[in-house]
């Protein structure tokens, strides 16, 4: 397995460590050095790494494409990168795949139409606490669900994309997104309540068993994550991504993109009929109860 990845942000401390065992060389761009040698925690990885300039020069040779790169241009490298085709099996996407519903689909038409694996990192799926949700809501009726996100905002960085909503980032777009996937995976369609404003987003949402989820995402001066099952006592977390192992150097959703991976190479499974359940939701998140304008 020859692999290509792009992003030199968690393009490098996230899917560089999860591919890492199941690559034999792992192609990333020389601009890339600098930022790869400024993390330590990385070093571990380098032997398995070959450093190129040119894309055109080495695409033939490429069998698993990694994109781990703003919205606006995901579109624009797959492209450029797949207009012939070459070998690629297989191209794994980073959420939210592209700047709107209406030209995510276009870009996932395209793999449709060439006929390339394609996936996208939605890790919930892999967490623990999403299996005791989707099995609580399995076998019931009439369950509500609260999860509340606080989400510590990096001062240092905002400017940066992700607290863009033009570039594909802010509090919906990169971390609700999580959220809006959740819903299409598990069948709530239904909105009963909708609002977002630039600094938090509120959602109660059923399906047609009448269980009931309700997502608070905030920004925050600290970083928490929690959930709670009807009258269950509320689990508590730093993150939704550290319910698990408590991580020290390496980025913890590592661990679960490890497994995404697996998960698509050993039986890839074409979900875009899930996907399209996934637009669509987000297409009316959007659209209802607030002012698209002012926060999109």
């Amino acid at each position: 397995m020859i692999s290509l990845i792009y992003g030199s942000g968690f393009g490098i401390y996230g899917y560089l460590p999860a591919i890492y065992r199941f690559s034999k060389k792992i192609y990333l761009n020389k601009r890339y050095k600098e930022t790869f040698k400024s993390r330590e925690e990385l070093a571990l990885f380098e032997p398995k790494i070959v450093w190129y300039k040119n894309t055109k020069n080495i695409i033939s040779k490429i069998d698993y494409l990694v994109i781990a790169k703003r919205p606006c241009d995901q579109l624009k490298i797959v492209k450029q990168v797949l207009k012939n085709k070459n070998k690629v099996k297989h191209v794994f996407l980073e959420k939210p795949i592209s700047l709107s519903p209406k030209k995510t689909l276009n870009l996932l038409k395209i793999f449709q139409k060439i006929k390339v694996n394609y996936s996208v990192g939605f890790l919930f799926e892999y967490v623990s606490w999403y299996t005791l949700i989707k099995k609580r809501i399995k076998n019931h009726k009439k369950t509500n669900i609260i999860i509340k996100w606080d989400i510590k905002k990096d001062l240092n960085k905002k400017f940066s994309w992700k607290y863009n909503n033009k570039e594909g980032g802010g509090l919906l777009r990169y971390y609700g997104i999580h959220f809006i996937k959740l819903f299409a995976d598990l069948n709530f369609e239904i909105i009963k309540k909708n609002k977002i404003t630039k600094d938090y987003w509120k959602i109660s949402i059923d399906d047609k068993k009448h269980n009931t989820i309700n997502v608070i995402l905030r920004y925050s001066k600290r970083g928490n994550f929690s959930y709670k099952i009807d009258n269950l006592k509320t689990n508590k977390f730093k993150s939704p991504f550290l319910d698990e192992i408590n991580y020290q150097f390496i980025d913890p959703r590592c661990f679960f993109l490890k497994k995404y991976i697996r998960k698509n190479l050993i039986k890839y499974n074409n979900n875009f009929k899930n996907l399209k359940v996934f637009l669509n939701i987000w297409s009316k998140i959007e659209s209802i109860n607030f002012n698209a304008k002012k926060f999109l």
